[in-house]
């Protein structure tokens, strides 16, 4: 158990040796981060070719943030591994004693039948060789319980050894797992650098219009319930003149604002009416036709009897206005309307749904999604 106790002396050790300051790097790194342009997200829709450059720059404090809590965690995952190291195991076994219980044994029966053979003599002498056989029995007898007592006293330490083993083994475990964890943290840490990169380069383009195409790996969605394409005009009575095209209304703001995976914020949710406790939205375009899915869940009040999931699926034309209504598909078995509405950030996406009356189900929702 000493040994136990020193090895866990090491570990702790080895832990402390790490830079004093590194939890406070992080945290200092991080508050400069996120005070590095708070109004970034709100300026988004406005500032236009502008916030590029400062979104460069808090995109840098994201990065030192983000390496900082890497190699943090990677060295917290090289301490756990060498406590671990540090925990050597424990053997510790009864000693082999040679089995005299058999000669101690015989050693008596001897000395037994000679006692008894020489009782009955009277000779002084052979008396006192009695005696002397008696006290070797006796010495015999005690040099027995002497070795059971050894024996009892060897097999304890021998179990405190297996029990000190059977801690150390846990402890060591223990370790490893620590060290697992802190190394897929560094990996995710290493991930979330890349996201919030490609986040910040994604906000710069957005805001100078750019309409990079979202793509999904969801399946496509049935064109059931598609609003018609636009008639095309009657031809003239010069069958030769070609008819003019029909002209395509464009959304105000670029299909970034609406295309692409929104999801219910965990913090700062904001929403009118039923409170959603989860919401994923994926809209898609092509050619102008707008096609997407909504899977939500609400928090009903007590005694409702409501489903609390709705899930359904929309599409439409995009139009000229700021705000796109689209109707809901065959596929959702509901009839309805959905409308996206952009927020005041371009990350964020206004959903407004309401269905017709059907017994069991949520007629209408709002709520404000944030981009994934």
């Amino acid at each position: 158990m000493k040994a136990l106790a020193a090895a866990s002396m090491l570990v702790l050790a080895a832990f402390a040796q790490a830079p004093p300051d590194s939890s406070e790097a992080q945290q200092e790194a991080y508050r400069q981060w996120r005070a590095a342009d708070p109004n970034l997200e709100r300026d988004a829709a406005s500032a236009g070719a502008t916030l590029g450059a400062r979104a460069d720059k808090v995109a840098a404090e994201a990065a030192k943030y983000f390496s900082l809590r890497k190699d943090y965690l990677e060295g917290r995952a090289a301490d756990a591994r060498r406590g671990a190291s540090l925990l050597e195991p424990i053997h510790v076994a009864a000693d082999a004693l040679p089995n005299l219980d058999r000669f101690l044994s015989a050693q008596d029966t001897i000395l037994k039948s000679t006692i008894d053979t020489v009782a009955r003599d009277p000779d002084r002498a052979i008396q006192q060789l009695r005696a002397s056989l008696e006290r070797e029995r006796a010495a015999m007898a005690a040099i027995g319980t002497a070795l059971k007592d050894s024996e009892k006293s060897q097999e304890a330490v021998a179990q405190t050894g297996r029990m000190a083993e059977d801690a150390r083994a846990k402890a060591s475990e223990g370790y490893r797992k620590l060290a697992t964890s802190f190394q897929e943290s560094g990996e995710l840490a290493d991930k979330s650098a890349g996201a919030w990169a490609a986040y910040y380069r994604a906000l710069s383009d957005a805001a100078r219009g750019a309409t990079a195409p979202v793509t999904s790996s969801g399946p496509a969605l049935p064109l059931a319930g598609r609003e018609p394409a636009a008639v095309e005009p009657a031809k003239p009575a010069d069958s030769n003149v070609a008819p003019a095209p029909a002209a395509h209304l464009a959304p105000p703001l670029p299909l970034v604002r609406y295309v692409g995976a929104w999801t219910y914020p965990t913090m700062g949710a904001h929403y009118h009416g039923l409170q959603p406790a989860s919401a994923e939205l994926v809209v898609r375009e092509e050619n102008g036709q707008a096609s997407g899915t909504l899977t939500a869940r609400f928090r009903l009040p007590p005694g409702s009897t409501d489903n609390p999931a709705v899930r359904f699926d929309f599409a439409g034309t995009f139009g000229s206005a700021r705000a796109q209504k689209f109707a809901l598909t065959a596929a959702s078995e509901v009839t309805g309307t959905l409308e996206l509405i952009p927020g005041p950030a371009f990350n964020l996406l206004e959903v407004n749904f309401n269905i017709d009356d059907k017994p069991g189900m949520i007629r209408q929702g709002n709520f404000l999604l944030i981009k994934k």
